[in-house]
């Protein structure tokens, strides 16, 4: 009984080591990348749809919204040099010369007041206007995101331009900025002040649509078609 054990203890294990050998020598076909028409498909996909996925108090739920109420939607100019720092290389014990740095003064910071002598435009949203900002947020998204064929959408980075001129402010109880998402419009682009800040989907036409609800509430500037 013992040798019967011991013969069906190496028939295992060489099969076993067969089985992997053999394994090892499958050459796996090379994949294929995506043609057009798949990428034709993905495209399609990330198209916007209107979807009555979440009611007026559901969107209200989603951070910022849930804590702050006061939301103002702003344009202004795209940064400029404000000032200069002029500092001493140290580095090297013989060299002292004085460095010029560039530093821009940020419009949007946390916790501190909104500087309204650089705002070109400024619009505290109503209950009403709320409700449609929220409505574009979270109720256009994809229009699928299933895969197609292993491949899955995927929000796109937009251009390497970015230069803003729009931003949705929310405001605290003291009237200092406590969240925003700061918006280029032409580059479609948007730099957001939380990483628990909840946007929605960025579908292919969201840029659009959040850029003509500005317009649509009085922010002409950046939103046209002549920001310049």
């Amino acid at each position: 009984m013992y040798i019967i054990k011991l013969t069906l203890i190496f028939c295992l294990l060489c099969f076993t080591c067969f089985a992997q050998k053999k394994k090892r020598n499958i050459i796996e076909p090379p994949l294929a990348p995506p043609s057009r028409a798949d990428y034709d498909v993905l495209e399609k996909r990330m198209a916007c749809i209107h979807r009555n996925t979440y009611l007026p108090g559901e969107r209200l739920k989603f951070f910022p919204f849930d804590q702050h109420k006061k939301v103002m939607l702003i344009s202004f100019e795209p940064p400029e040099l404000r000032a200069e720092i002029i500092y001493t290389d140290t580095t090297k014990a013989s060299i002292n010369t004085p460095i010029k740095e560039e530093v821009y003064h940020a419009l949007l910071e946390k916790k501190q007041k909104l500087d309204l002598t650089r705002l070109k435009e400024k619009k505290i949203l109503s209950a009403l206007e709320l409700d449609k900002l929220t409505d574009v947020l979270y109720n256009f998204g994809y229009t699928s995101t299933k895969s197609y064929k292993g491949l899955l959408i995927a929000e796109s980075d937009g251009y390497r331009c970015y230069e803003p001129r729009n931003a949705i402010v929310f405001l605290d109880e003291k009237g200092l900025i406590a969240e925003y998402i700061e918006i280029c419009f032409e580059c479609h682009r948007r730099k957001e002040s939380s990483e628990k800040m909840k946007t929605g989907e960025f579908c292919t036409e969201k840029y659009d649509l959040i850029k003509k609800y500005f317009h649509t509430v009085g922010i002409k500037y950046g939103t046209g078609k002549n920001v310049h």
